[in-house]
């Protein structure tokens, strides 16, 4: 008798779901697929645990999808309020040292990128120092104030013959979330016309 026919008859195993199901037809035994199937499913209760486990990973993902998106958009208004800062400063540098003065846009400055920031407002205010290396705010608040006065913190060395100025530009805006921001820069501008 071959190893074939004796699993049939003690009905141990079978080689495939037919043979089970004409094992059970011929003993009248009552129909079950279950019994015919090796194969194992996954209840309902398991189903729904595996879904509730996928969503709030899924639910995760998406609150780290929002501050990143957030981020972006801080990050971008603070790289145009630069661009902004350092067009002036190099507007400095092609103007005569002599013709260097203390101001602020009377106009809110014009962004090429204001439309895709959500309509953001640039204001520019900046602060010359003559015969100064480095300049402080009295009464700084972070603001794009023009009244801030400027004073010297460090006055040029006396054995330096070149005269300098101190300059300060500083960028403002308010951000959608109605948060005043604002972009600082300082440089240093050296007489050309004197020779040390």
């Amino acid at each position: 008798m071959s190893i074939r026919k004796k699993m049939k008859q003690t009905g141990m195993h079978f080689i495939n779901a037919k043979e089970c199901l004409i094992h059970y037809a011929r003993n009248n035994y009552a129909l079950s697929l279950s019994a015919c199937s090796r194969e194992k499913g996954f209840t309902l209760i398991e189903i729904m645990i595996a879904l509730i486990v996928l969503m709030t990973g899924m639910l995760g993902v998406l609150g780290m999808q929002y501050y990143a998106v957030g981020g972006n958009v801080s990050s971008k208004d603070m790289r145009v309020a630069t661009n902004i800062s350092q067009q002036l400063i190099e507007q400095f540098n092609a103007v005569p040292y002599a013709s260097l003065a203390s101001g602020s846009d009377v106009e809110p400055v014009p962004a090429v990128e204001t439309s895709l920031s959500g309509g953001i407002i640039y204001t520019r205010t900046y602060w010359v120092h003559p015969n100064c290396i480095a300049l402080q705010l009295d009464g700084d608040d972070g603001t794009c104030n023009p009244a801030l006065a400027a004073s010297c913190l460090t006055d040029p060395d006396a054995a330096l013959a070149t005269a300098s100025s101190a300059i300060r530009v500083r960028t403002c805006w308010t951000d959608k979330n109605n948060t005043n921001r604002s972009v600082t820069l300082n440089t240093l501008r050296w007489d050309e016309n004197v020779t040390p």
